[in-house]
């Protein structure tokens, strides 16, 4: 297979010049009966063409496995890159047929963006040296898809060329391009958000943060690098119900975990923080978690304030409501009373009446003026 295929037809020739000068030297050497000579020559004839076919039955099982192997294969020229054989499963791959293969060169297969680096990638193959690499093939009806490559070099047909295994790797490769791509997002979420950021494998309790550990709660991402650690961190009046509504959540079917609780932070004081989280599951059993802390410390306090400023407009509306209501009634009174007076005391005995009533009505007004210095009070605690 190393010869020209002009050198193979001037060995074939001698191979016959020499078989007929054996045949020659045989008559010569072994005088006798023709048929002596000629069934020697015969026998010698027949077990070369044996030995022939023996040896060549190796070379069409080496086509059967080449021809049958159920990875695309092909065998190329050097120099100009012409398939000069291809396999059954390159054909069904790529969608060409076998003749159509054969008059094909490697830049037909390939995306034309690439045929320039594919070139440069030929220049430098060494010769005689295996070779590997990952690459975007086009099919007869345009599809792309990623193969990785195999080859070595070799000879076949009296030229210099080389075989080629191509395994289909575009799965692989998409899911590997996808999941780069999420994982640029989730870089890019982590650092666009102010919220920290954890990823915990619940199999070895690892538990991976963002930067908002360290810019919410002043912690560096390693400290926190357990779960225990987290909860070792929740107020201790809000570590019971925090921690069974998170044996609850990975118990049960629920994938979602939310809790609102104190945090202490590495300055020794407490936020109030909001958890929510998705826990990943296989047959059932929860295997990750993926979630966020958010600082709602301003959110509590407002709330908090909101309520005040309503509990002390309760205050204020109950102070308006005595005030309208209770302190004009015994004002009234007074009011009145004085006017019956009988300022020439002529009746002392209407006087003496109307002295009591009007020690009632003031006693009254001074019980309500003490519920409202209450309401008061209870107004300034509120703030």
């Amino acid at each position: 297979m190393r010869y020209t295929p002009f050198r193979l037809a001037i060995a074939c020739f001698a191979g016959i010049i020499l078989w007929l000068s054996v045949l020659f030297l045989i008559n010569r050497i072994l005088p006798g009966p023709v048929w002596l000579s000629y069934g020697l020559f015969a026998l010698l004839s027949t077990a070369l063409l044996f030995y022939c076919l023996y040896r060549y039955r190796f070379v069409l099982q080496y086509f059967r496995v080449f021809d049958n192997h159920p990875i695309p294969m092909w065998i190329y020229e050097y120099g100009t890159l012409r398939f000069l054989a291809v396999n059954r499963a390159a054909i069904e791959k790529y969608g060409y047929t076998k003749k159509e293969f054969l008059s094909l060169t490697l830049k037909d297969i390939r995306d034309p963006k690439e045929i320039a680096r594919m070139m440069e990638s030929v220049r430098q193959n060494r010769p005689d040296a295996q070779y590997r690499g990952l690459w975007k093939h086009r099919k007869k009806d345009g599809t792309d898809f990623y193969v990785d490559l195999y080859g070595h070099d070799g000879y076949y047909l009296g030229k210099r060329t080389r075989i080629v295994m191509a395994v289909d790797v575009d799965a692989q490769v998409k899911e590997s391009i996808e999941a780069h791509e999420l994982s640029k997002r989730y870089n890019l979420i982590t650092k666009a958000t102010n919220d920290a950021i954890f990823d915990w494998d619940l199999a070895t309790d690892k538990v991976i943060w963002n930067h908002g550990l360290y810019s919410l709660f002043g912690y560096t991402p390693q400290t926190g690098a357990t779960m225990d650690w987290w909860l070792a961190q929740v107020h201790p009046d809000d570590k019971d119900h925090v921690t069974s509504a998170f044996e609850a959540t990975l118990r049960g079917p629920d994938d979602y975990y939310e809790a609102q609780y104190r945090l202490l932070c590495a300055g020794g004081t407490y936020k109030s923080v909001l958890t929510r989280a998705y826990i990943i599951r296989e047959n059932g059993i929860a295997l990750r978690m993926v979630g966020l802390l958010q600082d709602i410390d301003h959110i509590v306090e407002k709330k908090q304030i909101i309520q005040r400023l309503r509990e002390q407009n309760e205050g204020l509306r109950e102070i308006a409501r005595i005030n309208s209501h209770e302190v004009r009634r015994p004002l009234a009174s007074i009011l009145g009373i004085t006017q019956l007076f009988d300022k020439s005391h002529q009746d002392m005995s209407l006087n003496n009446q109307l002295i009591d009533w009007l020690h009632d009505s003031t006693s009254q007004l001074d019980e309500i003026i003490h519920k409202v210095e209450e309401k008061v009070r209870e107004i300034e605690k509120s703030n």
